[in-house]
């Protein structure tokens, strides 16, 4: 039944002008800058190797076995069924250096699963672990399942996951896994598969996974990795005391690694006094009784070394929440220009205290993101923190405005002819491109996003809050992300009278609105539509009052109250078609369209949907799904095409459009009935 595969399109509000894309230095600086890791090959998604990756030997190669033994090849992998798979899950300890080998471990394993290299980090130890739904919409959007065709169940988006996966050559990285429950759906079921996990404990629920206990360093594997970072000469020159720095970080590589680096970039200290200021940390940090004593004593002991600016750098970026973040941010918490601030981001990264993610991203290991956040209270002020947040919260702001444009589908391709101009790349491949790097984008930045918010209400910062709680409504719906959708519109509604910002208001209500109609809450949808509308009227805005008119239209569709939603349709339609807004028409065309076909109207509904064409551009996914409607209802009832017909359906024949006055007084009486 065509029916079935019905779905009304909302339009949205947004503070973002297309405008911006006029600027093309402020767009490509942002979209190389923060997106070009995405766009290259969205089925490698590996992180980047280690360069000096040390030791392990006996559980590289017994990793490697496990999971390439009995992997078919060639023709048998084709004919793959769904027997096991190759499942190997490091645990560990903290700081042990479960995800660094399970990096190394998935490059060397690059040309056995030349398909695709899957990676997801987990979040398992924080207090937001990733759902496994959420996960799976990632993987399938990397092998171009558009969300139209996304299934919103767990078990069935698994199911379409597995089948992309039948059969091909495929690793997945699972790093920082909360327990088993969490990793079950992404398993794929083909025996031509590999899974990698890390976890902090053993995850004895997955019997099919063999576990690869994985200990501190070795001795000599130790002392290796201390010499790569120091260098063999002057390690041998002091061997004792590069033994006993060694023993006092625990034979951590995460330790080592970070007491490694301070020596590295202080080649005038003599190792054996660097013994004794480790010795006198870790009695310091012993009588805090505080955990992870062993890394803890390297955290500190480099942290003292830091110049003034690295310190506060590293301090600050104890406030972000995400998982990596951009130079970008850094130059905004140090208040820099970013190439000054990107020279101190490279400085902690060759101290060790931060980590390269991919290009132009980086990332703190969690226990020294725990230790950035407590040289933050004890050494930031309260009011020096909060400036750092709001400054990091307008960046993102305009960041998120700018990234934006690669999801809302009537700005994408004027975006993709900026940062197409001048090179040979089809539209179409680079605004699939962008699209999928913008999500990406979002999906990292969201807790920092979601942070943002919070961070300005606190200060009262409503200037923030309006625009980009409004920059982030393509993404949670694309995402259904209905809980922060609401969330952050609340407190944008609040921002917006706050600041006595009439026009965010209407437009946050338009789109608060929205989340109520995609949640079937029809009461609370059309009471933010109809106080929108008021508004609309009351300041002349005639695309405002067409976009929610057309939105409050469907809400009657969907209660059956044809008379309202015909006149809604019909004024939101003529409005669109007056200003020149062929997309708007369009998509209200289509909406209509389904309208009729409720009423078991067909023709009438294809007559619209053949119009609704010649108005959407023919590359939106939304043009596809109204052909695929057209196809399905012409095939048991062709559409005619009569000039009579046409004129009996067109909104610009019979209407009385109302005039802003009018629309607002009837919208009011509709609101106080409500």
């Amino acid at each position: 039944m065509v029916e079935d595969r019905l779905r009304y399109e909302l339009h949205f509000h947004a503070i973002v002008q297309t405008s911006v894309i006029r600027d093309s230095n402020k767009v490509t600086q942002i979209f190389q800058g923060n997106l070009a890791r995405f766009t290259s090959d969205p089925l490698h998604q590996l992180p980047a190797d280690l360069p000096d990756f040390t030791g392990r030997q006996e559980e590289l190669e017994r990793a490697i076995a496990l999971l390439t033994t009995a992997m078919p090849s060639g023709e048998a992998a084709q004919e793959a069924s769904a027997s096991r798979f190759g499942i190997t899950a490091i645990t560990g300890m903290a700081g042990v250096g479960k995800s660094t080998l399970a990096i190394h471990v998935a490059h060397q394993l690059k040309q056995d699963f030349p398909d695709a290299q899957l990676y997801v980090n987990l979040r398992g130890t924080e207090s937001q672990p990733l759902e496994p739904l959420d996960v799976l919409a990632g993987f399938l959007r990397a092998w171009g399942i558009d969300d139209s065709s996304m299934p919103d169940d767990l078990t069935e988006r698994s199911q379409l996951y597995c089948s992309f996966l039948a059969g091909k050559r495929v690793l997945v990285v699972l790093d920082n896994a909360h327990d088993s429950t969490q990793i079950r759906p992404l398993l794929p079921d083909s025996s031509s598969c590999a899974v990698l996990v890390t976890s902090r404990k053993r995850l004895a629920a997955l019997e099919e996974a063999t576990q690869l206990d994985l200990d501190l360093l070795k001795e000599p594997e130790a002392l290796e990795l201390f010499q790569r970072l120091v260098g063999v000469e002057r390690t041998q020159a002091e061997l004792e005391a590069a033994q006993q720095i060694i023993h006092l970080c625990g034979r951590s590589p995460l330790g080592i690694r970070l007491t490694g680096g301070t020596i590295r970039n202080h080649p005038q200290w003599r190792l054996e006094d660097y013994v004794l200021d480790l010795t006198q940390e870790q009695q310091r940090i012993a009588q805090l009784r505080l955990s992870h004593l062993d890394v803890r004593v390297s955290f500190a002991a480099s942290f003292k070394q830091l110049d003034e600016i690295s310190a506060r750098l590293f301090r600050l970026l104890g406030l972000l929440r995400g998982q990596n973040f951009s130079s970008t941010v850094a130059a905004a918490l140090l208040e820099f220009e970013p190439v000054t601030a990107e020279q101190f981001v490279k400085y902690l990264v060759d101290l060790q205290l931060l980590e390269p993610a991919s290009e132009g991203r980086y990332c703190l290991h969690d226990l020294v993101r725990l230790f950035a956040k407590e040289q933050l209270a004890i050494e930031e002020p309260t009011e020096a923190r909060q400036a750092a947040r709001l400054r990091a919260a307008r960046c993102y702001m305009e960041t998120s405005e700018i990234v934006n444009l690669a999801l809302k589908p009537e700005t994408r391709h004027s975006l993709a002819q900026v940062l197409t101009e001048g090179k040979h790349q089809s539209l179409e491949a680079a605004e699939q491109s962008w699209f999928l790097g913008a999500l990406n984008w979002f999906q990292l930045e969201r807790m920092n996003l979601l942070a943002a918010i919070e961070w300005a209400y606190q200060a009262e910062a409503w200037d923030i809050i309006v625009p980009l709680a409004s920059n982030l409504v393509n993404f949670f719906n694309i995402y259904a992300d209905h809980a922060d959708w609401e969330r952050t519109h609340l407190i944008a509604l609040e921002a917006s009278r706050k600041l006595n910002d009439r026009l965010g208001e209407a437009q946050t209500l338009t789109n608060l609105g929205n989340v109520y109609a995609l949640h079937s809450a029809w009461e609370k949808a059309s009471e933010s539509y109809e106080q929108s509308i008021v508004i609309f009227g009351e300041l002349g805005n005639r695309l405002g009052m067409a976009k929610t008119m057309g939105n409050l239209a469907n809400v009657y569709c969907q209660q059956d109250d044809w008379e309202k939603a015909s006149e809604f349709y019909q004024q939101s339609r003529v409005i669109f078609s007056e200003l020149g807004d062929r997309y708007g028409e369009g998509q209200t065309l289509a909406n209509m369209g389904i309208f009729y076909l409720k009423q078991s109207q067909e023709a009438e509904a294809g007559v619209l949907w053949q119009e609704a064409l010649t108005k959407l551009p023919p590359n939106l996914p939304k043009s596809k799904r109204v052909a695929e409607w057209l196809e399905l209802i012409q095939k048991s009832n062709p559409v005619s095409e009569s000039s009579e017909s046409r004129a009996q359906m067109s909104g610009k024949t019979g209407v009385k459009l109302w005039s802003p006055l009018e629309l607002a007084r009837n919208a009011f009486q509709w609101f106080r009935r409500t």
